[in-house]
């Protein structure tokens, strides 16, 4: 964007259709959910969130080709289920993007841990899909998914909403950590805070289901998705998606010394036996 707004530049940006508000159109996505091990998730998630019970995790792959914001990008991410407050929600554990500008939005306003990828597919076909990303030389996602049946909007809004009003959308909550280093190394520059966003997510189309799937998640000395144990699949949709970011609240700041240990998995610093700490590349 320019280095300084006018007037007519900064009302369009911050309008209702402006592209703060992120719109995903005719969204290609794949998402499965699964169980997963208790312990795993209470020893990553940091407070004041918690583990949902039972034990669950989700994973996507996504194609999106055209928005709000004019960026076509692809998107992969692992999330954990989890409550804050009795309220459920899912807490993102990694978000490789193919994008630049999609990944600073995310980052920088909400806090998504968002990283460049090298390749992000997905690929359909009448009976299947499969989806995968590569980040750094590792497949940290693959994919693959047997369709069993195919359900209208109105049936896989149901089976997203049990015993809930009956909607046009599916809203999904995340939890997101919002902080930055401080300069000097000292610490944060605030406190880190808890940011609830919501996505509303409406099907375009049918949507295929089954309760089998593969999902292969891996680990680099950069990306460690591959702790995440994949004990026995529980859901996958593929289908196609109208989907609108609404602008995150921040609902809870953490205390620094505590969440310290949480605060570099967006970033590549590689730790081996015999070097230390060191970045990827200065800037």
């Amino acid at each position: 964007m320019k280095f300084v707004l006018d007037d007519k530049d900064f009302a369009k940006l911050t309008s209702v259709e402006g592209p703060l508000e992120g719109k995903f159109f005719d969204a290609e996505i794949v998402l499965v959910s699964f169980l997963t091990d208790r312990k795993t998730i209470k020893r990553i998630i940091p407070r004041p969130l918690k583990p949902a019970s039972p034990p669950t995790a989700t994973a996507f792959v996504a194609k999106y080709p055209k928005t709000n914001f004019e960026c076509v990008y692809n998107e992969a991410a692992l999330s954990l289920n989890v409550e804050y407050k009795g309220e459920p929600g899912s807490y993102c554990l990694s978000m490789p993007v193919t994008d630049d500008m999609a990944m600073i939005g995310g980052r920088e306003i909400y806090g998504f841990p968002k990283k460049i990828a090298e390749k992000i597919s997905l690929d359909a076909t009448e009976t299947g899909v499969n989806g995968s990303c590569v980040r750094r030389g590792t497949e940290l996602i693959n994919l693959s998914m047997d369709f069993e049946q195919e359900v209208d909007k109105e049936d896989l809004l149901k089976l997203l909403n049990p015993g809930g009003p009956k909607s046009e959308t599916w809203e999904a909550v995340n939890y997101l950590f919002k902080y930055f280093i401080a300069p000097d190394g000292s610490g944060f520059d605030y406190k880190p805070r808890l940011v609830r966003q919501v996505s509303s997510i409406s099907p375009v189309k049918k949507i295929k289901l089954s309760s089998k799937f593969e999902l292969n998640l891996k680990s680099s000395n950069r990306d460690f998705l591959g702790e995440i144990p994949v004990k026995s699949p529980i859901m996958g949709a593929y289908g196609f998606f109208n989907m609108t970011m609404h602008l995150g609240k921040v609902v809870a700041e953490v205390d620094e010394f505590s969440f310290m240990p949480y605060a570099f998995s967006k970033v590549d610093f590689v730790i081996s036996e015999d070097k230390e700490l060191t970045p990827e590349a200065k800037h």
